[in-house]
């Protein structure tokens, strides 16, 4: 593996992948090991909560109220199906995520990592602010058999899903790091191992 030589303080890694790549479960052995951990779909999550003036835009936009469940799920049938609609939500909701993932890198200053854990990372062009990008990579027919198992989706729907996002191919050529996610959770870990290794040996 090479790995270019960073002189930030902390290192930021981007993490990304495609929906059912099993990112998650990268993100979560980062946690394990002690590493901060900037979740950019829990930032989302607590932004529809609580950013008014987000939500408010967003129902402007698309011409109805977003406070339920079933508010979202239309939502995400009018995203999925559409990508322009799709370009529409990212443009509203981005600079509220990027301020807030700003505002938690802030409290993590001490730390020699930071992960950045962000599934549009490279569509969103953030990747230009880390300085590795690690795509935990699967094949497309894994991805569409994990959301069908997991969310239960039909094949037609886990498809738009998957197709709704840049492809893992693509994704991999702006990879510093591609983690390769078809085998088990132990071989995940040990190339995350592998990569903190390869940095501890470069400093």
């Amino acid at each position: 593996m090479s790995v270019r030589i960073v002189k930030t303080n902390p290192i930021l890694i981007g993490l990304t992948g495609g929906i059912g790549s099993g990112k998650t479960t990268a993100s979560n052995y980062f946690q394990s090991l002690g590493i901060p951990v900037i979740d950019s779909d829990l930032i989302v999550k607590r932004l529809w909560k609580e950013n008014q003036e987000m939500v408010s835009k967003i129902e402007k936009t698309f011409g109805f109220s977003i406070q339920t469940d079933i508010d979202r799920k239309k939502l995400a049938k009018i995203i999925f199906s559409d990508p322009k609609q799709r370009e529409i939500l990212n443009h509203i909701v981005h600079p509220y995520v990027f301020l807030e993932v700003e505002k938690e890198k802030t409290f993590y200053t001490d730390r020699q990592l930071i992960v950045i854990d962000m599934p549009l990372l490279i569509e969103v062009g953030y990747h230009q602010k880390v300085d590795y990008v690690l795509v935990v990579y699967v094949s497309m027919d894994t991805q569409k058999s994990r959301l069908i198992q997991r969310d239960h989706l039909t094949e037609i729907e886990a498809e738009k899903r998957v197709q709704a996002q840049m492809s893992l191919e693509e994704k991999k050529t702006f990879a510093d790091v591609v983690l390769n996610n078809e085998t088990t959770i132990c071989d995940l870990h040990d190339q995350i191992d592998s990569f903190l290794r390869g940095l501890k040996d470069e400093k």
